[in-house]
């Protein structure tokens, strides 16, 4: 039975054995004494303590728990008694004990390391060198190949950037290059390492007192700036060519669809029969649009000088920054600004015109005669048409939007809108009612209220069945001008009405005492009551009665 201790060497707790400790304890000792000269003492005993820390370590296990006098014997003999690297006539400070008869050896074993001393990125060539014993050049080379040819190059050296880890400590640059790390080789690394950190010094201070040395040291950083500064003003100046390029191409474009848009290239698709597909030119939509005082040359100049001259003003400026012009022609520029004022000013005015046409509104409401049913159910359906199949078969793709109204089609002087408003509401009385609510605007109210009279709306009856236009039709005189129409239906109390499919067009929030939404009431049957429309044949869905 011995006495154990605890130790803490290089962070790291060991339980040693008493005699074993006091064995380590006058090998550190000495070693220190022979370094106390040197620059580097304490990074020396640093290394030389981590690196017992390691060894030590490899020798305690779930078995062996305390570093015993053999485990000790076994590291001093691999990094090496002082007197075996003692200066000749030089003797030893303190006695050691040789009884220790066993031979011990460490293998000289390279270990992979990135290379800090002689790096130019990471240190991962030069680790690697030195690991295979080659020249880390030929390496950096064939990086520096897959950069810029295969492109895996930059991910790898990233990885092995990552998972090699960097030689830190003197030990570790020691295993990395294969030697041996011994008591010795520690104390020769560091010290030289400080000695030719001391020869930089003392250079660069020789360099700094002598006139010739702080003429070169101004000259190099001169030199350094100007090269930095001649780097970013290279990069700035590839960049702005660059850019104006880019300019030059987006501006041209921008300018070729103005001219084909204000020129009546450009059309937009519609129909008028399932055999034929017309077309809108904007020139056609524009005089729909622009009020008479305004003609469609106007606009066209207005929207050349206003948006294409500034088009031009840039591709003019991208071009001459391209080819390095400097010269300034004050006669392009001034025309460019007094060509976009008169293309501003003209803008304002067109912009002036159309908003006083829409400045008042005016609401006329038409009652619609119709024919009540034989029964007690009004059947409600969507007059089938050539138009309404083919937008349905194409899914609006051939309606004109403008705002909340689609142009359907132009037939001669009219346009065909859709789609008018129903709602469904109860009345008093015994009979069923349709009521067009038209509106419009106008430069005033007689304006306004001129156009909404001139919207026609149709329908057509059968026995009990309206057969309902999704589109009112516009005269082409009257313009665009909000025109709208929102039919009423007004419902007997205890009457039905039957929605078809086709009803979700044009019916709108219409209120039900169940909340159903409108896409859900059609191909129903509603009774009206005192709660509102209420479903009659519903049984067995969602929106059953409770």
């Amino acid at each position: 039975m011995k006495k154990t201790i605890t130790m803490n060497l290089s962070g790291i707790i060991f339980h040693i054995e008493e005699d074993a400790y006091e064995k380590l304890n006058k090998y550190l000792a000495t070693i220190k004494s022979y370094f106390n000269n040197s620059d580097g003492k304490d990074e020396i005993m640093n290394d030389i303590e981590s690196r017992i820390a390691e060894m030590l370590s490899e020798k305690v296990n779930k078995n062996k728990q305390a570093i015993v006098m053999a485990d000790v014997e076994g590291v001093i003999a691999i990094m090496g008694k002082p007197e075996d690297f003692a200066p000749e006539g030089e003797s030893t400070k303190q006695e050691y004990s040789s009884n220790n008869q066993n031979q011990y050896s460490e293998t000289k074993k390279r270990r992979v390391f990135r290379d800090p001393d002689s790096k130019i990125l990471g240190g991962v060539c030069s680790g690697i060198g030195n690991y295979f014993d080659f020249d880390p050049l030929w390496l950096r080379g064939a990086f520096a190949v897959s950069f810029f040819v295969f492109g895996s190059g930059f991910l790898l050296y990233v990885i092995l950037w990552m998972i090699i880890p960097e030689a830190k400590t003197t030990s570790e640059k020691l295993e990395m290059k294969g030697e041996k790390v011994d008591i010795n080789n520690i104390g020769k690394a560091v010290n030289d390492e400080f000695e030719h950190l001391k020869k930089r010094v003392k250079e660069f201070e020789s360099e700094i007192n002598s006139k010739q040395g702080r003429e070169k040291i101004k000259t190099n950083t001169e030199k350094v700036g100007h090269f930095i500064t001649d780097v970013f003003h290279n990069i700035f100046k590839v960049f702005g060519k660059v850019v104006a390029v880019i300019l030059i191409f987006i501006a041209i474009a921008l300018l070729v669809g103005l001219l084909a848009t204000v020129f009546g290239k450009g059309t937009i698709s519609a129909f008028s029969s399932p055999s034929e597909t017309i077309r809108f030119s904007l020139y056609e939509l524009s005089s729909t649009i622009l009020p008479n005082s305004l003609s469609t040359e106007l606009i066209v100049a207005a929207l050349i000088l206003f948006i294409g001259v500034p088009l031009l003003s840039i591709i003019y400026g991208s071009i001459k920054h391209l080819f390095g012009i400097k010269e300034k022609n004050r006669i392009v520029k001034y025309t460019f600004n007094i060509l976009w004022l008169i293309g501003l000013t003209l803008t304002l005015y067109v912009a002036f015109e159309i908003g006083s046409d829409f400045s008042d509104e005016a609401v006329t409401k038409q009652v619609i005669e119709i024919k009540q049913p034989s029964g007690n159910t009004l059947y409600l359906d969507i007059k089938p048409t050539e138009e309404v199949d083919l937008e349905i078969k194409h899914k609006h793709k051939n309606r004109f939007h403008v705002g909340d109204w689609d142009i359907i089609s132009k037939d001669g002087n009219n346009f065909r809108i859709g789609y008018p408003i129903l709602t469904i509401v109860p009345t008093e009385s015994d009979s069923f009612q349709l009521v067009a609510s038209k509106s419009a605007n106008g430069f005033d109210k007689s304006e306004a209220l001129h156009r909404a009279k001139r919207i026609e709306y149709n329908i057509t009856q059968s026995d009990s069945t309206i057969m309902f236009n999704d589109f009112y039709t516009i005269d082409i005189n009257d313009k665009l001008r909000a025109q709208d129409i929102k039919l009423i239906l007004k419902v007997p109390m205890n009457k039905e009405i039957f929605l078809s499919k086709r009803m979700e067009r044009i019916i709108f929030d219409i209120d039900n005492v169940h909340g159903t939404i409108d896409n859900d009431m059609v191909n129903r049957k509603w009774i009206m009551t005192k709660q509102g429309l209420d479903c009659v044949d519903c049984k067995g869905l969602d929106i059953d009665k409770k």
